[in-house]
């Protein structure tokens, strides 16, 4: 289950998945253009478990830059060495799967590379 914000605010208390939710919505709303921003899975190392993350491009081939609640400070993903990433979607490929399922056209652009994948294969290759 996925609180939306004003569940989250009022429990006082929320889950990985929360905070990424509230903080995609509230850029959003403060004008940070979604294409710029990634609800990253990963895997914590530090932890030995499943975590997701809000991830922020800045241009579509820069590092992006990493907000989680395990850690408070916003540092680029090449510096984030507790975390391993797997895979990583946009607000709009949400809304894209909802609609593929409902048998409509999902664009094209949904179905792009991201640049995060390519800092995974660079790692593998390390």
């Amino acid at each position: 289950y996925w609180a939306t914000r004003l569940e989250f605010i009022g429990k006082d208390k929320a889950d990985c998945e929360d905070y990424v939710i509230a903080k995609y919505f509230t850029l959003k709303e403060l004008g940070v253009p979604t294409s710029k921003l990634f609800m990253t899975y990963a895997k914590s190392i530090r932890y030995k478990s499943a975590h997701m993350v809000l991830t922020y491009y800045e241009t579509p081939r820069s590092i992006p830059l990493v907000m989680d609640n395990y850690n408070y400070k916003i540092l680029p993903a090449s510096v984030r060495d507790d975390l391993v990433p797997i895979y990583s979607f946009s607000g709009d490929e949400l809304f894209n799967a909802k609609q593929a399922q409902i048998g409509k056209m999902v664009p094209a652009a949904a179905r792009q590379k991201r640049p995060w994948d390519e800092l995974i294969i660079t790692r593998q290759k390390d």
